[in-house]
């Protein structure tokens, strides 16, 4: 029997906190009963659209998020004397196993593919087949935040890296149409960075790293890594100003490579639908507002109806 309607693929962008908008953009497409055939992700897109692959419900996941406090993330967090990366991602793992109900690309209800990164040679890769957390953990490798996943026999890091909205993977695995999510924000529009505190002297040498990262203040500690240092709010200038930290340069470098390369890609892969929910002042790492950023890919999602609709048309 003849497809009465286009296949009709999602593409989610990486953007780590500011991706939970994927989850408001997940219910609108519910509620519209948009049917999607094929997932394509990275990063934070990769976790989430795992998630709705494996047939977790939009309500359960938004539920799970928006119950991220400092308290539960402090919980995820398994810190590691800083070599390859802080966090080796264990309990991320973790927490994802314990809320997918498959353990394979093959057992998942929709087909998903996932991007990763090879922090070596800089080839972008495609995971769709066999163990499905740890292409995860491969998929969600931030440089800097969580060491590099051993993989084969190659050290996988983020897909955000080479590919930050994965349009063309979700062409090439036979969708006709194609909604594309990007989550990373412009670099004109305000951006928040984590601003490490100093009062720790972490990074002066093995001892004082050591303590730092197996204190009882853990929790404390974290907190303030990730509090928000939004760029233009310090008055003071020239000679005066400091330099961004080590931080806040990692993330706002990736931001940048990733504007860069999802723009060129962009006009090379089209989507017939590209939502981009706009984000104040946000954080890489607020995962602890999660409503505002679920809140942001509602809204981002209602202005699309009418295309969301349209799709759907032969």
């Amino acid at each position: 029997m003849a497809q009465s309607r286009p296949l009709i693929g999602l593409a989610l962008g990486s953007g780590a906190a500011r991706g939970l908008a994927h989850i408001g953009i997940l219910k609108v497409l519910e509620e519209e009963k948009i049917p999607i055939d094929l997932i394509a992700g990275t990063s934070i897109g990769a976790a989430l659209g795992a998630l709705y692959a494996a047939g977790v419900p939009v309500h359960r996941m938004e539920k799970v998020m928006r119950e991220l406090d400092w308290r539960a993330l402090a919980r995820l967090i398994d810190p590691t004397l800083p070599t390859s990366g802080l966090m080796d991602g264990n309990r991320v793992a973790t927490f994802l196993a314990e809320l997918l109900p498959a353990t394979t690309f093959e057992e998942l209800r929709i087909p998903l593919a996932i991007t990763a990164t090879d922090v070596e040679t800089g080839e972008a890769l495609i995971i769709r087949k066999g163990n499905l957390l740890e292409g995860l953990r491969a998929a969600i490798a931030f440089p800097g935040i969580f060491t590099p996943v051993l993989f084969g026999d190659r050290f996988l890091v983020d897909g955000g890296l080479t590919n930050p909205v994965p349009l063309d993977i979700a062409y090439q695995m036979g969708a006709d149409k194609v909604i594309g999510v990007c989550t990373i924000p412009r670099m004109e529009d305000p951006a928040g960075e984590i601003s490490l505190p100093s009062e720790t002297g972490a990074g002066r040498d093995k001892g004082r790293l050591h303590e730092f990262f197996t204190s009882a203040n853990i929790e404390k500690l974290w907190r303030d890594l990730w509090q928000a240092d939004h760029p233009g709010n310090d008055k003071e200038s020239g000679r005066n100003r400091k330099p961004p930290n080590i931080f806040s340069i990692c993330s706002r470098s990736v931001a940048i490579m990733e504007n860069r390369i999802n723009d060129l890609q962009m006009e090379r892969t089209r989507a017939e639908l590209l939502i981009r929910p706009v984000f104040t002042a946000f954080n890489m790492l607020e995962f602890h507002r999660a409503d505002e950023a679920i809140a942001a890919g509602e809204q981002a999602a209602r202005q699309c109806i009418p295309q969301l609709r349209s799709l759907c048309e032969a």
